[in-house]
């Protein structure tokens, strides 16, 4: 399984380096389980999800391999980030992928309390409140048109909403599919309001629909992890040696086979020519995949200092700047396509490694990074 791999990979690591990288430890443990008797605060409401599958069996996987194109060779250059910390927690709470809403604030779950947080970056104040039936298994953060937030929680196998006004949950389980849990782990929204999301131990991609909470599935091969949706309504996402795409419209899905097999595509994301974007997050490399001819170039990330590179979240920013992060040596590395340099920014704890990375509506860019023993959610205006 995907969160095998990946615990395997980060034990060797800490153990070269010493390190704690419990947040990533646990982001990729899952927990078979279903969800729990409902408890928190605020009025609390479970949608009965009504699941179907997607015409896979009448309309085949496609799979073909990618046409690798040489790399470029490539430049490196180590700066010192430009950034304003937020201590969100003095212990490590474990924050995960957040996101930010149209006031400014901060979203991020605390996987290691079960709690949901928000960060109110004017005042760096933290209110906090703890979803239903959580097992410690918080993972992406999103935001909708309307304000409210949208959390996955992998371990109880359940989406959940929070109404910010009124401040109550709603609840859409997920259920299983073959008998096993889905697993809910990315989340991105299209443009008509339908939440997508990867479910990486059931092996499928979804879609929920918020108002009627039916959900659709379209079963994959491997264990998913990182999910986009490009302006055309179509949905990428990233496994286990391969990424993939998914036409709504008609229900095809194909796969485009990584040369690596064992390759663990982490974060995809779209430039405004139409390429997808990918990290990779052993052997650590850059992905770059054009739909318009078949062409993948994967651009190996250095070691540095003796440390080899782990990738992790990856955004592409409004110059079209891809920005990823990087385990291996605690930093948020840039890559700007055609000047083939890769700029590392060096964060201030050298021993806190960072996870989560998004940008706000204003482009600046917002990361989580911390470990033992604080937490903090940091802001970079590149």
């Amino acid at each position: 399984m995907f969160a095998l791999h990946l615990n395997a990979a980060f034990e060797r690591q800490a153990q070269r380096k010493q390190r704690l990288l419990s947040i990533i430890l646990l982001a990729l443990f899952v927990l078979s389980s279903l969800l729990v008797a409902l408890s928190g605060c605020g009025a609390q409401g479970t949608s009965t999800s009504a699941v179907t599958t997607g015409t896979d069996q009448a309309q085949p996987l496609l799979r073909t391999q990618a046409h690798v194109v040489l790399s470029p060779p490539l430049s490196t250059e180590v700066r010192v980030a430009q950034k304003h910390l937020y201590t969100v927690s003095t212990s490590n709470v474990g924050l995960m992928q957040l996101a930010v809403d149209g006031q400014g604030n901060v979203w991020v779950g605390e996987m290691n309390t079960n709690r949901l947080d928000r960060l109110d970056s004017r005042t760096g104040a933290v209110t906090r409140w703890t979803p239903p039936g959580g097992q410690y298994g918080l993972m992406t953060t999103v935001v909708d048109a309307q304000g409210n937030v949208w959390f996955a929680e992998q371990n109880a196998n359940y989406i959940g909403r929070f109404d910010p006004v009124r401040q109550s949950f709603r609840l859409f389980p997920l259920g299983t599919l073959h008998g096993s849990p889905l697993g809910p782990q990315d989340l991105r929204f299209d443009s008509q309001g339908m939440l997508w999301f990867t479910a990486a131990t059931g092996n499928a991609i979804g879609r929920l629909d918020t108002a009627s909470g039916a959900i659709h599935l379209w079963p994959i091969p491997s264990s998913p992890f990182g999910i986009a949706v490009v302006p055309n309504g179509q949905i990428w996402f990233g496994a286990i040696g391969i990424i993939g795409i998914i036409d709504p419209l008609t229900d095809q899905t194909t796969l485009y086979d990584l040369p690596d097999a064992q390759a663990q595509v982490f974060s995809l994301a779209a430039d405004a020519r139409g390429h997808i974007w990918f990290t990779e997050v052993l052997p650590g490399k850059l992905g770059m995949f054009d739909p318009a001819t078949g062409n993948l170039t994967e651009l190996a990330v250095p070691t540095i200092a003796g440390n080899p590179p782990a990738l992790y979240e990856l955004v592409i920013d409004h110059q079209n700047t891809i920005w990823f992060v990087d385990v291996g040596i605690n930093t948020l590395v840039q890559y700007i396509p055609g000047q083939r340099t890769l700029t590392f920014f060096q964060l201030s704890r050298k021993d806190n490694p960072p996870y989560g990375l998004t940008l706000d509506p204003a482009g600046k860019l917002w990361f989580t990074f911390g470990g033992s023993p604080a937490n903090y959610v940091g802001e970079m205006t590149p």
